[in-house]
C-alpha cells in the first residue's frame, strides 16, 4: 500500500487531513489498544534514533473518547482518539496505535502534539552539528577530553547562528557514489541525505528544522568513558534552554545556603567538605577516647564480651569492636547498635572462626550477614535479652 509521507513533505505541518483505511484491535491486559492505517500521515514513525509522534485523531460519531490531551486545540466540542505511539512496519506500512477505535472509511483530522515533535527536531539536528564536527557518532569510537568537547560544543553554537540551512535530498545511485556521507551501515535503494553546509552530511530518516539558526541553543551536559571512547549526553533548543534553568536555580539555592556569589559555589563548596572533614577528624579522637573508656571499664581475657550502644554508626561499631580485640577484652567480641527495631552487629575474633556464631545466631534470631573468619556484620531482630542469652548458650557449648 503507497502511503503520503507528509513529515518528508513539510516537517512543519501540524496538522492534516486523512481517511481511515483500516483498523485492527490490539488484546492487551491493561487497556484497548488498536492499529489504525491512514491513507495519509503527517505523525512520524519512530526510526532512524527519533521517537515516534504522538497527538490525537479527530472525527464525529462513535468508538471515541472525549479529547482531554489538547483541551485547547479547537476541539473540545468534538471527539477524539489518541496516537500513542506510530511504527513503519516490515512492508513499509506506517501504523498508528491509538487508545479507541475508529470506523475504515471515516475522514479524520490529525493532530500532531507539535511541541514535542519541534523539541525532537531541535535535538536531532543539534546532534548533526555535534556528530559532523566532530566526524563520528555521539557514541565516540576514539578519546576525547572535556576541554576538546567544548570545543567542539563552542564550534556547533557557531553554526547555530550561522542560520545555516539543513537540506535534505535524495540522491541517484550515481550521484550517491560521488557524496561523502556518515552512515552507521551500508545502505542501497533510495537514501536520504541530511547536508548541512561546511558542517555534516548524513544519511537519516529523522526530522529537522529547516536552518540551524531554529536549534536555538546546543549543550554538552556529560561524557562518561563507553566501549574505549566516550558517551555524550547532550540537549538542543528548548530541552536544552529548561535543562540550563534547573541546573541555574540549583546553583543559586547552593550559593544561598553557603553565602556565596554564585560564581563562587565550587570554592564554598571545597570550605564546607574541609570543615566536614576536619569535624569528622575531632569525632573520630572522641570516639577513640570513648573506645577506651568503655574498655578500661571490661575485664581482661573474657572468652565472650558483648558491647550493646543507642546510637553508634557501623562504621562506628566496628571500630569499636576492633577496639575492644586490639586491647585483649575478649577472645570474641561482639558490638550491637540501635537500627530501627532491631540491631546492627559486628563480631569479631583474633583467634577463632566466627562464622559458625554468627550463622547459628542468625537463624535463632532472625539475623541476617556475615563475613570473613576473623569478623561479620549483619543485623538482628531479636530483643536485646535473648540475643544475650543465645551468644552466651552458643560459646558455652562450644567449651
Amino acid at each position: 500500500m503507497e502511503m503520503n509521507e507528509l513529515f518528508y513533505k513539510n516537517t512543519y505541518l501540524r496538522e492534516f487531513d486523512a481517511e481511515v483505511i483500516s483498523c485492527t484491535p490490539i488484546h492487551t491486559a491493561e487497556s484497548p489498544r488498536f492499529e489504525v492505517i491512514l491513507d495519509d500521515t503527517a505523525f512520524y514513525p519512530e526510526g532512524g534514533g527519533q521517537p515516534a509522534d504522538r497527538g490525537i485523531l479527530k472525527m464525529n460519531g462513535e468508538n471515541s473518547v472525549q479529547d482531554s490531551t489538547f483541551p485547547a486545540d479547537g476541539y473540545s466540542d468534538g471527539l477524539t482518539v489518541h496516537v500513542q505511539d506510530v511504527q513503519r512496519r516490515a512492508d513499509d506500512v506506517i501504523v498508528h496505535y491509538t487508545d479507541a477505535s475508529l470506523p475504515e472509511g471515516a475522514a479524520v483530522h490529525g493532530k500532531i502534539d507539535w511541541a514535542r515533535r519541534f523539541d525532537l527536531m531541535q535535538n536531532h539536528s543539534g546532534e548533526h552539528i555535534i556528530s559532523g564536527l566532530d566526524v563520528i557518532t555521539i557514541d565516540l569510537s576514539g578519546p576525547l577530553t572535556w576541554d576538546q568537547l567544548m570545543e567542539i560544543e563552542r564550534e556547533a553554537n557557531g553554526r547555530v547562528y550561522e542560520n545555516l540551512p539543513i537540506e535534505i535530498t535524495y540522491p541517484s545511485e550515481e550521484e550517491l557514489k560521488n557524496i561523502q556521507y556518515r552512515s552507521k551501515k551500508e545502505l542501497t535503494g533510495r537514501v536520504r541525505i541530511v547536508t548541512i553546509p561546511d558542517t555534516d552530511v548524513c544519511a537519516c530518516c529523522g526530522t529537522h528544522v529547516a536552518r540551524t539558526g531554529e536549534i536555538g541553543l546546543i549543550k554538552c551536559l556529560s561524557m562518561i568513558h563507553y566501549k574505549g571512547g566516550v558517551r555524550i549526553t547532550m540537549a538542543s533548543g528548548g530541552r536544552a534552554l529548561r535543562i540550563m534553568e534547573q541546573r541555574t536555580d540549583i546553583v543559586n539555592d547552593l550559593a544561598k545556603q553557603l553565602a556565596v556569589d554564585p560564581a563562587l559555589v565550587l570554592d564554598g563548596f571545597a570550605r564546607v567538605k574541609e570543615e566536614s572533614f576536619e569535624k569528622s577528624r575531632r569525632i573520630g579522637e572522641i570516639m577513640t577516647m570513648y573506645y577506651g573508656a568503655r574498655a578500661d571499664a571490661l575485664p581482661d581475657g573474657r572468652k565472650l564480651t558483648m558491647e550493646f550502644e543507642d546510637s553508634m554508626t557501623p562504621v562506628e561499631a566496628r571500630r569499636f569492636c576492633e577496639f575492644l580485640l586490639e586491647h585483649g577484652k575478649g577472645t570474641c567480641c561482639a558490638v550491637f547498635t540501635k537500627q530501627g527495631e532491631g540491631w546492627y552487629y559486628v563480631i569479631g575474633s583474633r583467634s577463632i572462626d566466627v562464622r559458625p556464631l554468627v550463622k547459628t545466631a542468625n537463624a535463632a534470631l532472625s539475623g541476617r550477614g556475615g563475613g570473613k573468619p576473623e569478623m561479620a556484620q549483619g543485623t538482628m531482630a531479636a530483643p536485646r535479652e535473648e540475643i544475650e542469652a543465645e551468644l552466651i548458650r552458643f560459646t558455652s557449648a562450644e567449651e
